[in-house]
């Protein structure tokens, strides 16, 4: 990642790692001083350390994803792009599907198609077998199998397959602890289920979810909007593709689904958000509200003209043409009354920002301009200890001063703008003189 970042233009020190991973690394790199914003992506141990660690964090959870073929399903399709989404990357996208629902009236062609497409359904010894390797005795799912290939956890759980077998399909009665292969697995292994009607199909997908995968990514295939519209209404999922592998659709690659592999689950998953996180929930993004909508009021305002601020022969009423103010005029009375106050300009004032034009704004964002030379800060007389207070505190000159372990010496006269106490204070960065 940071070779390709440096190759567009990235900062080589923008990213980073941890070569050794600890529990105790994380949690300090949470909660250091410099970190601004946390995205958190594993299990809720990982996530709910994130959400206390005092920080703005986005966590996101597990899928345990059901897929229902439905019985007015193009059969082959369905059952190629199961397959295309579970063996992508042995399983290992938590947005892979974990279960295979069928409705009746399509079982026997389901069942045909996946062993015409390279998949194997295990008898119910084979996936008792298979079962006490998937998980540990605390229920919990075996990492030894987490992204490995179907030969080798064919041979981890003693089991023979067809050479060249893509995955292991085994037949499952319900959902839960007594049902290891319910679970969301990581691997070319999927649990099917037979049901009849869509409506027995949403509910073993509302309980396959409800086991570990509640709030994350649910699909279904059928020829049916109807049939897609009504599963997706019942899902306590934030992602229902339709007619597509749920891997390479809930990620963005065969939907219009915003690319990401960091897939929130939202308030059923106990996740700050349901999006598809993608870099722009990372970025502060401002924004000049003009008035669109007047706001009434039961006392309008009265319009006064201070004969102390400005005379009436210097002031020019603004020109209003069609509802519309003529800003070129308003700045022109502003600069008059400015001159009226005596008011000197700032002798180097700050640059102007970038501002980005948004989708569909009706401004259009300027060119931008040359970096900005670093702000001198003028440093006051040196007081009674010898140590010199400046004259003004802008954020940037705190978070400087914090990287850099130093004091910021101000008194009675220096200006710290709000932002710049708020994150100064804490750190003790200033010190009176």
């Amino acid at each position: 990642m940071r070779d390709a970042g440096v190759k567009e233009g990235l900062p080589a020190d923008a990213i980073g790692c941890m070569t050794t991973a600890t529990i105790e690394g994380t949690e300090t790199l949470m909660k250091h001083k410099q970190t601004a914003v946390i995205l958190a992506t594993g299990g809720i141990g990982l996530v709910r350390a994130a959400y206390s660690s005092g920080k703005p964090a986005f966590g996101v959870g597990p899928g345990n994803v059901p897929v229902c073929v439905e019985r007015s399903a193009d059969v082959p399709k369905a059952v190629q792009d199961i397959l295309t989404g579970k063996c992508f990357d042995n399983g290992t996208i938590c947005a892979s599907e974990q279960a295979v629902i069928c409705d009746a009236p399509v079982e026997q062609a389901v069942r045909e198609q996946f062993k015409l497409q390279g998949a194997h359904f295990l008898s119910a010894a084979e996936a008792d077998q298979l079962g006490k390797v998937v998980a540990t005795q605390q229920r919990s799912l075996n990492p030894a199998i987490v992204g490995k290939s179907v030969e080798v956890i064919a041979k981890m759980a003693g089991l023979s397959v067809p050479p060249g077998t893509r995955c292991l399909l085994a037949d499952v009665a319900g959902v839960g602890r007594e049902h290891p292969l319910s679970m969301e697995k990581l691997s070319p292994i999927l649990a099917f289920y037979v049901v009849d009607g869509l409506e027995a199909c949403a509910k073993r997908a509302q309980e396959v979810l409800a086991y570990g995968g509640m709030g994350h990514t649910a699909g279904i295939h059928t020829r049916s909007r109807e049939a897609a519209v009504k599963f997706g209404a019942e899902m306590p999922a934030s992602r229902i593709t339709v007619n597509t592998p749920t891997t390479h659709g809930a990620i963005g690659f065969s939907t219009a689904l915003p690319p990401s592999m960091t897939l929130g689950c939202g308030s059923w998953g106990g996740n700050v958000t349901s999006d598809n996180v993608s870099p722009l929930h990372l970025m502060d993004i401002k924004r000049v509200a003009f008035e669109t909508r007047p706001v009434k009021s039961a006392r309008p305002a009265v319009s006064t003209v201070s004969t102390q601020t400005v005379s009436a022969a210097s002031t020019k009423e603004p020109v209003v043409a069609g509802g519309k103010i003529d800003r070129q005029e308003i700045a022109a009375i502003v600069d008059r009354f400015l001159a009226g106050k005596r008011i000197e300009p700032a002798a180097s004032p700050l640059p102007a920002p970038v501002v980005e034009a948004e989708a569909g704004s009706m401004y259009t964002a300027p060119a931008p301009p040359p970096p900005p030379a670093p702000r001198e800060v003028k440093p006051t007389p040196p007081s009674s200890n010898g140590a010199k207070a400046v004259e003004f505190v802008s954020e940037d000159d705190v978070r400087r001063a914090i990287q850099k372990g130093e004091k910021i010496y101000i008194n009675a006269r220096t200006i710290i703008t709000p932002s710049a106490r708020d994150i100064g204070d804490p750190a003790e960065v200033f010190a009176k003189v």
